[in-house]
């Protein structure tokens, strides 16, 4: 598979939290328990322990999609727990607008989840 003569496809979309965070800080751990497509949006249910500040979660795609079709994208999550220590294990899902990522030669396109083993289609109109 080759990547489109396009320039790198970088997405970030915070979902609920600091926006000023600085890229290192974008490493706290966490697992995806289940992720899933409806309509224009990507569901995730993920996993970390803390208990005592917000977290921070953001969807990225940093790589161009493939030529193949249909096109195949790796896409992330990233976490920033605001440095909380809590020990809770905390399990809650969280949501991203995939709009961003569309083709508008395409009709679908195969997103990779770092963390999920399954690939996830996302299909919407052109």
């Amino acid at each position: 598979m080759r990547p489109l003569l396009l320039a790198p496809l970088v997405v970030l979309v915070a979902c609920s939290g600091a926006k000023d965070v600085p890229l290192a800080e974008w490493n706290s751990p966490f697992s995806v328990q289940a992720a899933s497509i409806e309509n224009d949006t990507l569901n995730v249910t993920v996993q970390y322990g803390g208990g005592f500040r917000e977290h921070a979660f953001r969807l990225v795609a940093d790589e161009a999609a493939t030529k193949s079709l249909p096109r195949q994208l790796p896409i992330r999550i990233e976490h920033e727990s605001n440095g909380d220590m809590g020990r809770a294990l905390i399990a809650e899902e969280r949501a991203f607008d995939l709009r961003h990522l569309r083709d508008p030669s395409q009709g679908r396109i195969v997103l990779h989840l770092t963390g999920w083993d399954s690939p996830l289609e996302y299909v919407y109109l052109q």
